[in-house]
């Protein structure tokens, strides 16, 4: 199956120089227990209890400048945003499929509509991955992305080169990075670094596991920068990625499909905002921009259980959250933009 991506033996020479895989298999700096998946009890709890919304979920059509300028984010549902910082444009995780899931026929469905279609996505200069799984790597839309924007370059963990290869993607188009390398991209004269910090998650396409690195993002320009966590759990790492390149503008932070069955390769709310302090220090100018919930149905809590949390722990320590509905964009500089006409849609889609 296409959607699979590479074998083994693709991915092997790529990862054969990191520090960080043994026998061409990764593993969590800070050890999480092997992760099986839902068992027949889950599933069924899953299905007894959706995680979804009782009501519509509002997507707004998203509208782009012609030429990115500061730094603006615009949450297309997931993990996948298009982010503008300092002239360079970028997507992240970019999944606009109708599932997230080897078949477009079974697996996780959408709960509201994609914003916008692979082939309406505006000019893109990086298509920004934070590992292999589903729903962060998306076979069609890399694919639609990779055919339509030929100038764009992917900027991937180690290893995940050989899935985009698989898929047609030229190697040229492809920079890779393990935990603690750094990739610099220069784009008509701006030059952004993307520097990858050491993530708890796992990641794998198939029955093989971790054979791709996972990795969080930090991604600076001359005079802004974001995170991007992508999946992770709680780790301590975070606090030297803090030092090393905090405070930031915005962190795009996971926050949902956690489940006591897997408490380590996921963050509960409350541990978002714990590594958002970890990114930023004391409450300051910086911007929790909330990811990877309200779109997919991937663990056992309720729909609105990870914002109702986050707004909860965020107010009690004084820090600032933006939570857009799909489709609506922040202003990070003066904190406007369609994110903030309507702050509370999620509420009333609970």
């Amino acid at each position: 199956m296409r959607a699979l991506g590479a074998n083994r033996e693709q991915i092997a020479p790529m990862t054969a120089s990191s520090d960080f895989a043994r026998d061409g298999v990764f593993a969590n700096l800070d050890p999480a227990p092997d992760i099986e998946g839902p068992d027949m009890g889950i599933a069924m709890d899953m299905l007894r209890h959706p995680g979804k919304p009782n009501a519509p979920i509002p997507v707004l059509r998203p509208t782009f400048p012609a030429t990115p300028d500061g730094m603006s984010v615009t949450w297309l549902g997931h993990a996948s945003a298009v982010v503008d910082l300092d002239g360079v444009r970028m997507v992240t995780d970019p999944v606009l499929s109708q599932r997230c899931s080897p078949s477009q026929f079974i697996g996780p469905k959408r709960l509201h509509r994609a914003p916008l279609t692979a082939a309406e996505l505006p000019h893109l200069d990086v298509v920004l991955i934070s590992h292999d799984h589903y729903d962060h790597l998306d076979t069609p839309t890399v694919i639609a992305i990779a055919r339509a924007q030929p100038e764009a370059i992917f900027v991937v963990p180690i290893g995940v080169g050989a899935h985009l290869q698989a898929w047609g993607v030229a190697p040229d188009r492809i920079r890779q990075a393990d935990w603690y390398e750094q990739v610099d991209l220069t784009v008509r004269g701006t030059t952004i670094r993307f520097h990858a910090a050491p993530a708890r998650h796992f990641s794998g396409r198939s029955v093989a596991r971790n054979l791709t690195q996972w990795v969080s993002w930090s991604v600076i320009g001359p005079h802004h920068r974001f995170f991007f966590s992508g999946d992770t759990g709680m780790t301590q790492s975070y606090v030297q990625t803090g030092r090393d390149f905090g405070p930031f503008d915005v962190t795009l932070i996971a926050i949902g499909a956690y489940d006591p069955s897997w408490p380590d390769i996921h963050l509960t709310p409350e541990e978002a905002v714990a590594i958002h302090q970890m990114l930023n220090g004391a409450p300051g100018p910086g911007i929790l921009l909330p990811i990877h919930w309200g779109t997919f149905n991937l663990a056992r809590h309720s729909w609105a259980d990870p914002m109702v949390r986050l707004t909860t722990e965020a107010q009690r320590l004084g820090f600032d959250v933006c939570a857009p509905r799909p489709g609506a964009t922040l202003v990070a500089e003066n904190r406007t933009g369609t994110a903030f006409f309507d702050a509370t849609w999620w509420e009333r889609c609970a």
